[in-house]
């Protein structure tokens, strides 16, 4: 089960009462006010954990509160602080408030803290209300109760290289070669039904790259149709598009037509998608049909496309260093 959108419900700790109390000792019948603070509750933090892969705990648990301050009590015992409840996210969650609408935190650092919600403060106790006019005082505050809210995550992956294609243009079987992640493969339309984020590693020079593998789209997918309506958002944070075309024609396809739609979904979703670097390669080289469907594909788009196999593996090793060349030198 891959959840990448829940809503959970999220509370921080009350503050502690504060305390109303008289020193009562021995040789001391007027000891006064001795009456301790509360103790402040515990904050909700969120955690961008790059461990952490989607938000599946939430969704089985959509609830979660912070512990309280504990109360103050007698002889100036002021209360201690509840701890803070740290909660596990995934690097590129989007918090929104599911009131309001708005987006309240971006979690993109890895292992930084974020606080959503703060504890409330405790209580005075009534030896806060001492004064030369008022040595027995009988006032104390109650604890300040914590925020809360409800809240939408949604998760947009953080990947250097988004994987973008029609069903059965060999995204899977692509990102299996390069990476040796194992998504599954079949000869049928959207084998692939979640985002797969994988490593490509260049042992030479100790460098590696992410690559994200989205679901296939088809016409429409901006509109909500088909698998990918909901993964698009997993492409916005990429550094690099790389469009697979199946040059083959596979079930009749077109590969001048798919390219056309592939960019006008990314369009209609977000039209800054088109300005993020991408890269054209065209799949199934190894096939009779392709060369002359590249042929037609290279005078109608009119831009750089890079061949490949991914049956013989022809292309494979330039393509790896492509990427190399336009992610990780682009970053120095």
């Amino acid at each position: 089960m891959f959840v990448d959108e829940v809503n959970i419900r999220l509370k921080a700790g009350d503050g502690g009462n504060g305390c109303m109390s008289f020193r009562r000792v021995a040789h001391n019948p007027k000891g006064g006010p001795d009456g301790g603070n509360g103790g402040r509750g515990g904050d909700i933090i969120l955690v961008c954990d790059p461990n952490t892969t989607d938000f599946t705990d939430y969704k089985f648990k959509p609830h979660a509160t912070a512990a309280n301050g504990v109360p103050g009590k007698g002889s100036d015992m002021d209360g201690a602080n509840g701890p803070s409840l740290k909660l596990k996210m995934p690097p590129g969650t989007v918090v929104i408030d599911e009131e309001t609408g708005e987006t309240v935190l971006e979690l993109i650092e890895y292992n930084k803290e974020y606080v959503l919600l703060k504890g409330g403060k405790g209580g005075l106790g009534n030896t806060t209300f001492k004064s030369s006019v008022n040595q027995a005082p009988r006032q104390y505050t109650p604890g300040i109760p914590g925020e809360e809210g409800t809240f939408k995550l949604v998760l947009k992956s953080i990947a250097d290289v988004g994987l973008v294609g029609f069903p059965n243009a060999g995204k899977s079987t692509l990102i299996s070669l390069l990476t040796g992640a194992s998504p599954k493969t079949a000869s049928y339309p959207f084998t692939t039904l979640q985002p797969t984020v994988a490593v490509v590693e260049y042992p030479e020079t100790y460098e590696r790259l992410t690559m994200a593998d989205i679901p296939g789209l088809i016409e429409g997918a901006h509109e909500n149709r088909g698998l990918g309506h909901r993964f698009l958002r997993h492409i916005e944070r990429c550094h690099l598009l790389l469009l697979l075309i199946d040059m083959a024609g596979t079930d009749g396809r077109d590969p001048v037509e798919d390219y056309k739609q592939l960019m006008e979904e990314l369009r209609l979703y977000d039209e800054t998608m088109l300005d993020k670097p991408r890269l054209i390669v065209a799949n199934k080289m190894d096939e009779p049909a392709s060369p002359e469907n590249l042929a037609r594909f290279k005078k109608k788009v009119r831009r750089k496309v890079h061949e490949l196999s991914c049956l013989s593996d022809n292309g494979l090793p330039e393509l790896k260093e492509l990427l190399r060349k336009h992610v990780l030198k682009g970053k120095k």
